[in-house]
């Protein structure tokens, strides 16, 4: 009996190292890439100059923030999570003592398009958290910045670059 069971644990491993050992021998190439662009970039260093006293991280993954209402063992959850996990949100402000999220900031480029950006500010929202847009630009308003970052009031905030 014990000569089965150690059988059977001798085809496991090599399955899951079949398995596994496949997954990095699929033929793929991978190279780095930056995490921001460089218009990203000169916005995150304007919004830490607007809310010195938050915290600001960039690209987080959306699941960081939102999970589906749904148990896992319900129908809706897989599909639900797939909407969110492959989704990031350019900036994330935190209390810098608490880390409790202020609110997300987005940049709005030529890139973004409004319906993708609709549906995901839908998700955000429905989390229970405020989304302030920002156009993408040349030269920023940092009180401007600073006011709707900072403002604790409900709803979606755009503002022009």
């Amino acid at each position: 009996m014990n000569f089965i069971i150690l059988l059977v644990l001798i085809a496991v491993v090599a399955l899951f190292t079949a398995a596994f050992g496949k997954l990095g021998k699929a033929g793929y190439s991978f190279t780095g890439c930056p995490l921001m662009s460089e218009s990203e970039i000169g916005f995150y260093r304007v919004l830490q100059m607007a809310v010195p006293n938050e915290l600001v991280f960039p690209q987080v993954g959306m699941a960081a923030l939102v999970r589906p209402r749904y148990a896992g063992a319900d129908s809706r959850f897989v599909p639900a999570f797939r909407t969110i996990s492959q989704r990031r949100i350019d900036l994330v402000v935190c209390n810098r003592d608490s880390m409790e999220v202020r609110c997300l900031v987005e940049l709005d480029d030529s890139s973004h398009d409004a319906r993708r950006d609709q549906a995901r500010d839908t998700i955000t929202a429905q989390a229970g958290y405020r989304t302030v847009r920002v156009r993408a630009g040349r030269r920023y308003d940092i009180d401007g910045l600073r006011r709707r970052v900072l403002d604790i009031s409900g709803g979606q905030d755009r503002l022009s670059g």
